[in-house]
């Protein structure tokens, strides 16, 4: 039987347990506000096309850096996607990447090999290109093939040769 003084204390026990449950949820909102606050918040996405695909063969291999070491070495890559050739353009997008500089390498893997090809004095015979677009004789550096990816998307075209 409930007397009195026991229907005051159940109504007592879960007064402080409702408030101990707001503290905790108060606790708990505050960890994860701290957590996102922590990480970048400014995610953004850096879009390729990759033009002047002269034939359906193979794949098209994008690598992706952010440090100039190793650049363009695909061994050095902090990301990468292998397409299927969609001739004479295609498209690969890297997601929810923070802020940073970002150099793109882009080659097709005509034969399957999964390696840019290179003939006896090192120059590629797959088709290849870099952000930036570079005309030079060889690989330009991290600092000439980098582009700043801020809050916004970044569009980059890349013309194989």
């Amino acid at each position: 039987m409930l007397t009195r003084s026991t229907s005051i204390n159940k109504i007592h026990v879960s007064i402080v347990n409702i408030k101990v449950n707001k503290m905790n949820f108060s606790y708990l909102l505050k960890y994860l506000l701290a957590i996102l606050i922590s990480h970048n918040l400014y995610a953004a996405d850096i879009i390729v096309t990759v033009e002047n695909i002269q034939n359906r063969d193979g794949t098209i291999n994008i690598a992706l850096f952010t440090e100039s070491g190793g650049f363009p070495n695909e061994a050095a890559k902090t990301q990468g996607m292998t397409l299927p050739v969609e001739h004479p353009l295609v498209k690969g997008t890297f997601t929810n990447l923070p802020e940073n500089n970002y150099a793109i390498a882009v080659y097709q893997d005509e034969n399957g090999n999964n390696k840019l090809d290179k003939n006896f004095f090192g120059i590629p015979k797959e088709p290849y290109g870099f952000s930036g677009n570079s005309a030079k004789l060889g690989p330009p550096s991290f600092d000439e093939a980098s582009s700043s990816l801020t809050r916004d998307d970044i569009h980059l075209v890349i013309r194989l040769k």
